[in-house]
């Protein structure tokens, strides 16, 4: 392994410019990493709708100065009663290009989220700054707007049937003359008023007050499930991750309800042995058999939780999120945040005078076996999230993670694989092209070497990096180098000692 090239002071690296400016700033203004975390993430409603809001759900894996290595898990929660007579949804087709896939929005899709009461335990814990001063980017924003970037407006494009089913979010996303394209302004004046009342009332005000009545009314009106119950009982889940090894650096992934970090160690044990390259046949080859040897766990997540020491999670059903995000921040402490987020592609119902989107983590039906409404009661949803860090000698060297559903685990691996096994910068193995492999498809990019004769599946390759595969986002304190990935926008903000 390689030496310290660069000393690194703070570096961000996210998903979005606007979102590094902003945890950037907070960093140059003296606030640490989790004080950037907070006003990031609030300002994600804006900057990456399709993929975040207030109502979201995800991971935090926090490596703290002061307490260690921690995992908060902030991710959905299945409502606690299935007692509704007519349950409404609205079915919505997305087409992908090289395939078509429905998913469910509307009442009955929507779960109870914990990103609010993660953003408050970040402020009671562990931030240095008051709420109040932490959300005015995103109240500034909000009010002024943004300007949609190409792979926003890409997304948005896909889900327009989703974003336009409720009246709020046509006045946010459309014009007269339709879907709002890259270079429209977003504004979301009503979500800074919900802020300002927020950073005073605080997570009660969400979780057993206002906000939670008119959702509450709404699912009862509707054809809903959530009630004051739901809100009620929702806890956040504080843990230790998930741990295993590569060579000698341990790998901090979150335990179940996610499944992305026993995939990712499944899948990096097979691909690591006896490889040491990533453009050959001999790679495509251990990689096709790693992926093989996953499948099993893709179909069931049950033989996953058996067959791996997860840490005191009990499994629940095996939903996966599509519409993820990923952000990385370092302080000059040494704090570093890893966290990932998503709303599913939303439920298109926005809380009224709030500009919040509800998450439709009940809708997602092909990851359902048993349909729709299959769901268990009062559980976790499981999730292929990510966020990782990465230790050598009990000294954190790393802070990665990805959107991308499925790919998830398996991108995150190959880039641990070409930064770790083969040495190569973070820029480097970040930019390699990666594959993923499934019971139908081999998803490639161009740049492996790929042999017909072992698989037996259709192989569908581009020439140029592509969105499907993620954004791996991620500071790399060994080299001193933090990056965006190319392929979702990626940005990265750094500055040196």
């Amino acid at each position: 392994m390689s030496s310290i090239n660069k000393r690194i002071k703070y570096a961000v690296a996210t998903g979005h410019h606007l979102t590094s400016k902003v945890a950037y700033d907070i960093l140059e203004a003296g606030g640490n990493a989790f004080d950037a975390t907070v006003a990031a993430f609030l300002l994600m409603s804006i900057t990456e709708p399709a993929m975040s809001s207030a109502f979201a759900g995800g991971f935090v894996n926090i490596h703290s100065v002061e307490r260690g290595n921690l995992l908060i898990d902030y991710f959905t929660q299945t409502p606690v009663s299935k007692q509704l007579a007519k349950p409404k949804y609205e079915e919505i087709i997305v087409d992908f290009g090289a395939s078509k896939e429905s998913f469910y929005a509307g009442p009955a899709s929507m779960a109870v989220s914990g990103a609010m009461y993660m953003i408050h335990h970040l402020i009671d814990h562990f931030c240095t700054m008051p709420l109040k001063e932490l959300a005015k980017p995103a109240q500034e924003y909000a009010v002024n707007g943004v300007a949609l970037t190409n792979f926003q407006a890409v997304d948005l494009e896909l889900l327009k049937s989703i974003f336009g089913l409720n009246e709020s979010g046509r006045n946010i996303f459309f014009n007269m003359d339709g879907l709002k394209k890259q270079g429209d302004f977003i504004k979301m004046s009503a979500y800074s008023d919900f802020l300002e009342s927020f950073a005073r009332e605080k997570q009660d005000w969400v979780y057993r007050g206002e906000i939670a009545h008119s959702l509450v009314k709404h699912c009862e009106e509707n054809g809903g499930y959530l009630t004051h119950a739901d809100f009620e009982s929702y806890q956040l889940k504080i843990s230790k991750p998930f741990m295993f090894k590569l060579g000698d650096i341990d790998i901090s992934v979150p335990g179940l309800p996610s499944l992305g970090g026993g995939l990712m160690y499944k899948y990096t044990k097979a691909l690591w042995k006896d490889v040491n390259a990533s453009n050959t046949k001999e790679y495509f080859a251990r990689s096709v058999e790693a992926f093989d040897l996953c499948e099993p766990y893709l179909k069931d997540g049950t033989k996953l939780f058996e067959d791996i020491a997860y840490n005191g999670h009990s499994m629940s059903s095996n939903i996966m999120t599509n519409g993820t995000s990923h952000f990385n921040i370092l302080d000059k402490k040494g704090n570093a945040v890893s966290l990932s987020v998503s709303i599913g592609e939303g439920s298109g119902y926005f809380i009224p005078n709030t500009d919040i989107h509800v998450n439709n983590m009940l809708g997602e039906t092909a990851l359902l076996p048993n349909g729709l409404d299959s769901w268990q009661l009062n559980q976790r949803l499981s999730s292929m999230m990510c966020p990782l860090l990465a230790y050598q000698d009990h000294r954190l060297i790393m802070s990665a993670g990805t959107g991308g559903a499925t790919r998830i685990p398996f991108s995150l691996a190959q880039v641990l694989y070409n930064r770790f096994k083969l040495n190569k910068s973070l820029l480097e193995a970040i930019k390699a092209p990666r594959m993923y492999k499934n019971s139908q498809v081999c998803y490639l990019e161009s740049g492996i070497n790929y042999t017909e004769e072992l698989i037996d599946v259709d192989v569908k390759q581009w020439s140029e990096p592509e969105l499907l595969f993620g954004g791996v986002h991620g500071i790399d304190m060994l080299e001193g180098e933090a990056q965006g990935d190319s392929r979702r926008e990626g940005n990265a903000l750094i500055k040196y000692t």
